[in-house]
């Protein structure tokens, strides 16, 4: 969806030296932080941000995403991320993301879920009952569908990292983008410079909190990284205290010609 229309927020950057990678490129940690950043400033105009929710003791809590890139911006360049809402399905509100680079091209896509949860009671509450979605959602849509990424299967341990106060967000939990930086974190560093990744989905299934130890673990039936010419990767991250399954993620890429 190329279309502005009133439903649709859009905010610019400008890819500073703090955003990049060590490839010189806004990477999928940077352009998560981008994209989050953008939906809170859209859910703070649109009446509903965490200040809001806060006065009737909720908070959001995004349940899954996929990012979809074609091109990853360089330092010096400048990206334009524009989001609207959908209407709920169920307990569900879908978020969506367009990339633009300079120019105008479309560089890159996301959709995300959320839920309204009760911070006493952690109850999900109906979206759909919260506000009057008729004034602020659109049925417009990139197309993309973050869909359900299996936990089973056998797999094999890469890393391990605790949870540190800077991993937390103001809710307390883990930020959503700090999976993908340990799953980024557990990759050898010569793989990054040989492929490049096209998308990342990600699934959480369990709140994380400070001083959990997680242990980030690739299944065995995927294609390692730099040992084939394009491939998708299952990762999952596991409490090791319970053993619990925190998320599931797929990173999808191909080698660099």
């Amino acid at each position: 969806m190329s279309a502005l229309n009133k439903y649709t927020a859009s905010q610019s950057y400008h890819i500073t030296s703090l955003l990049v990678n060590p490839m010189g490129r806004l990477g999928l940690f940077g352009t998560l932080n981008l994209l989050q950043e953008t939906a809170w400033k859209h859910a703070d105009n649109l009446g509903f941000g965490m200040k809001a929710m806060e006065k009737h003791n909720l908070y959001w809590v995004v349940t899954r995403q996929i990012l979809a890139m074609r091109e990853w911006p360089r330092y010096g360049e400048n990206v334009n991320i524009s989001t609207w809402l959908r209407p709920p399905e169920g307990a569900f509100v879908a978020r969506e993301f367009l990339i633009t680079g300079d120019e105008g091209r479309e560089i890159g896509s996301s959709a995300t879920s959320w839920l309204a949860i009760d911070r006493t009671s952690k109850k999900i509450l109906p979206a759909g009952k919260l506000f009057d979605w008729n004034e602020i959602a659109t049925e417009a849509s990139t197309g993309l569908v973050p869909e359900k990424i299996p936990a089973e299967g056998a797999f094999e341990k890469l890393a391990k990292f605790r949870v540190r106060n800077s991993d937390l967000d103001v809710n307390q939990h883990v930020n959503n983008t700090k999976y993908s930086q340990w799953i980024l974190d557990s990759i050898p560093y010569e793989n990054h410079k040989n492929v490049l990744l096209k998308s990342y989905s990600v699934n959480f299934l369990a709140e994380t909190h400070l001083g959990d130890e997680v242990r980030i673990e690739r299944n065995l039936s995927c294609p390692v990284l730099d040992e084939a010419a394009s491939g998708e990767t299952i990762y999952r991250g596991m409490r090791v205290s319970d053993d619990r399954v925190l998320f599931t993620a797929i990173l999808s890429w191909e080698k660099k010609l």
